[in-house]
């Protein structure tokens, strides 16, 4: 590519019309993977907001740059949603000249919006860690790499809004405007532009997301922050990868000015890549703030009862003389009987409670059969019958203590 072409000279210069259209140029694809993303992104950031502002009350500098990410991640989301009507996704020479005017006013906002959002996003993220981050060392970074991507972030966004004296220039292909950068008509001039930004972009993202790692090695580090650090670098080295990938498509096809100028037609995978970068980096920085919040209201909406059973023994004592208590079940621990014939648990150091169901009028039956006439083992298999009198006796006793028993007569109807 000769030094000083121009855009216009590209036009053309080389046949593509019968490529393949790739998957990425699809109008429907277009628009659902940028809708889709973008309503994620806004749910999460706006969730964050709600946390902050509302619940903890705990606003901050992050939240104002998450804040104005939100309004310019919405204002490049709702342009890129656009931009398949107005011809991204296929070719450029194939346009007419108003609908070439179009798309690059479309063009225009979302890569300035874009380029905005790469910014606040980082900025965003720095101030949050320097919540952690309360001096020392770290701090230090965290300040030095605000002031970096300030720097960095401002002057590419104002190239990207301002890329043409006058603005318009940019839509009218540089007639009657001295354009430059991101607006310039010189091939060679806008590829560096595109991948100086997206290399720069790419390293201060790996810069970013790697502050927070020498937290998860300090002692006393607790399992839930590291946990929640796992997280953001697994969601970060995503970020990062989408940059990356980024980048080739940028160097692969020269900013889409290789083999021939078509931006409709080998920028969207750019585009979409970018777009994707900018809402999983702010679902990145979103999500630990308000998923605590809203974990909890999940548990009071799902809640789980834990029922603890507890077995107490039962016993029939019968009236009359020489009569014997019958229980239902012996353990082991019952190896203490009292003077009038009642079984008592043997626990030391702890008082032992027992409930005996006696009948008003004793029945000599055997014990089996007596069993099983029990008025509680009835109940279970016929609800329905009806009911005699009963009486609960219970029987508290404990070392060095007197007993102390108590009567309670209960009649039920059936």
């Amino acid at each position: 590519m000769a030094e000083g072409e121009t855009l216009i000279d590209r036009i053309g210069i080389y046949d593509n019309l019968d490529e393949p259209v790739p998957s990425w140029n699809q109008p429907a694809v277009i628009a659902t993977v940028s809708a889709s993303m973008l309503c994620i992104s806004s749910f999460c950031v706006v969730s964050r907001l709600y946390v902050r502002l509302l619940v903890i009350r705990a606003r901050g500098w992050d939240d104002l740059f998450v804040s104005l990410y939100l309004i310019t991640g919405l204002i490049g989301g709702i342009s890129l949603c656009l931009a398949p009507q107005f011809g991204l996704g296929r070719h450029f020479i194939q346009l007419k000249y108003s609908d070439m005017q179009s798309y690059l006013k479309v063009f225009y906002v979302t890569n300035a919006s874009y380029n905005m959002s790469t910014t606040l996003i980082k900025m965003s993220l720095l101030f949050q860690y320097l919540r952690v981050y309360r001096s020392g060392r770290m701090r230090t970074i965290c300040i030095i790499m605000l002031v970096i991507i300030g720097v960095w972030g401002s002057a590419y966004s104002f190239m990207a809004w301002v890329p043409c004296f006058p603005v318009k220039g940019y839509w009218n292909m540089g007639a009657d405007a001295k354009c430059y950068s991101f607006g310039s008509t010189k091939a060679n001039d806008l590829f560096r532009t595109y991948v100086s930004h997206t290399a720069v972009n790419t390293a201060l993202d790996m810069v970013v997301f790697a502050i927070p790692v020498p937290l998860y090695f300090q002692r006393g580090t607790v399992r839930r922050t590291k946990l929640g650090l796992i997280g953001l670098v697994t969601m970060g080295a995503i970020v990062n990868s989408l940059t990356i990938w980024r980048l080739a498509t940028l160097v692969e096809h020269r900013a889409t000015t290789s083999p021939t100028f078509d931006p409709t037609w080998y920028g969207p995978i750019s585009i979409m890549l970018g777009a994707l970068e900018v809402n999983m980096a702010s679902i990145c920085g979103s999500v630990p703030i308000f998923w605590p919040s809203l974990k909890a209201r999940i548990d009071k909406i799902f809640v789980t009862r834990e029922i603890t059973i507890t077995l107490n023994r039962r016993s029939a004592r019968f009236s009359g003389d020489g009569c014997e208590a019958i229980e239902l079940q012996h353990t082991a621990g019952e190896n203490r009987e009292t003077a009038n014939g009642w079984r008592c648990a043997s626990r030391a150091g702890s008082e032992t409670s027992q409930s005996r169901l006696t009948e008003l009028e004793p029945v000599h039956v055997d014990k089996r059969r007596q069993h099983y006439m029990d008025d509680f083992i009835m109940d279970q298999v016929d609800p329905l019958r009806e009911k005699g009198a009963f009486i609960v006796e219970s029987e508290i006793r404990s070392d060095g203590l007197r007993r102390q028993k108590s009567k309670r007569l209960s009649r039920k109807k059936g």
